[in-house]
């Protein structure tokens, strides 16, 4: 089989004969004369696209053999056109380059090993064996972008043996049969079987969008090309949005931001604080009797209403109820009793519609009905 992706990666329509359809467990698996979709291989997923309007699923390489695997048989000996969809082909072809120039200058610059690379149709990560800090990724950047900027051409050749001991090149993983090394100049070699793009400057820009610890090193995740544009321009918008509403230069967000949550913190320590105040001012409310006795408060804070029944049980003898809520929505209510709440509890959920209930001394739960007929059912109880 002639493997077109290696003649001109740029290649996105292609006739070829069909030299084999046979059954698998989800379609048909098609081998070809020739073919430019690229496998699944080298941490990148496979291309996608058409072979005579059926939709090409999976691409997988075994033993040097390409298999396409489509939903329905295509009829062996046959002449069939092959399109790729070339969009996505691109994008992979940018990203993949742009992963050796970020390795090849992280290795140069750090020392940093590349243990992984992952290209997929919506994440693209690289993992290095040792950390760096963010000044260093940034200046990895920099230096990935310098290289872009430069157009440099990237060659791929098939040195024979004897040459191949005279080259210093990286490889993620030993290699079997016929190797194929990717040159850019000054920058990095490396042994790699995937598509890229002719020169440095198709990749667009190489924009590192986050960093984290990983098995002992980092992943990078990294955007190239359209999808960099993309995302800049979503968060352009997430910025602008933000700086309207701060009513704050866009290039100070961050400082309105800042101090928009120290403000809001400051908030709900004052908040906590009248809280507390309300929750002493309601316990104070609360007589010595050895009677049922009954709350509505204003406080909604769980916790706090908490502490006033924990407060209240030292005061009342009988039932004791804390709600809070309207009418129209109902009251939740926390109810308490020092010999145990269940059958009061149950009582009370069966005559105000209430859900709710409790182990030991204290139930929480709703009544969905109105003050009013809360108060004539503890009145009763």
């Amino acid at each position: 089989m002639i493997k077109l992706f290696y003649e001109d990666s740029y290649i996105s329509e292609f006739s070829a004969r069909v030299e084999r359809c046979t059954k698998a467990d989800d379609g048909y698996l098609v081998t070809l004369s020739q073919t430019a979709f690229f496998p699944t291989a080298g941490g990148q997923e496979c291309d996608s696209g058409t072979i005579d309007n059926e939709e090409v699923l999976s691409v997988i390489c075994e033993n040097d053999e390409i298999y396409h695997l489509v939903k329905n048989p295509i009829e062996e000996g046959k002449t069939v056109t092959g399109k790729l969809h070339f969009e996505e082909r691109f994008r992979k072809m940018q990203h993949h380059s742009a992963e050796h120039i970020v390795s090849g200058l992280a290795f140069s610059r750090f020392s940093l090993v590349n243990t992984g690379f992952h290209l997929g149709k919506d994440d693209v990560t690289i993992d290095y064996g040792a950390e760096i800090t963010e000044e260093q990724l940034c200046e990895l950047e920099n230096l990935a972008n310098e290289v872009v900027y430069k157009n440099l051409e990237i060659s791929a050749s098939y040195p024979k043996a004897d040459e191949l001991e005279n080259i210093n090149y990286r490889s993620k993983k030993e290699i079997l049969g016929r190797i194929r090394i990717v040159t850019i100049p000054g920058v990095d070699v490396c042994a790699c079987c995937a598509p890229h793009v002719k020169h440095t400057g198709e990749i667009g820009i190489i924009k590192f969008t986050d960093m984290m610890r990983h098995r002992g090193g980092v992943r990078i995740r990294m955007i190239c090309g359209k999808d960099a544009l993309l995302d800049y321009c979503q968060k352009q918008k997430s910025v602008a949005q933000i700086s309207r509403m701060l009513s704050a230069p866009q290039n100070e967000v961050f400082g309105a931001v800042l101090k928009l949550s120290e403000q809001i913190s400051d908030q709900k320590r004052k908040n906590a604080q009248l809280l507390n105040e309300l929750a002493l001012y309601e316990i104070k409310s609360i007589p010595k009797t050895e009677e049922n006795f009954i709350v509505f408060s204003a406080v909604c804070d769980r916790n706090v209403q908490r502490m006033i029944v924990n407060e209240a049980k030292k005061r009342v003898g009988g039932v004791f109820a804390l709600l809070s809520g309207d009418d129209e929505n109902g009251y939740s209510y926390i109810i308490t009793a020092n010999n145990g709440v269940s059958e009061s509890v149950n009582k009370l959920n069966a005559a105000l519609s209430g859900k709710g209930g409790g182990r030991g001394d204290t139930a929480e739960g709703h009544f969905y009905t109105a003050r009013k007929k809360i108060e004539e059912e503890f009145k009763i109880l």
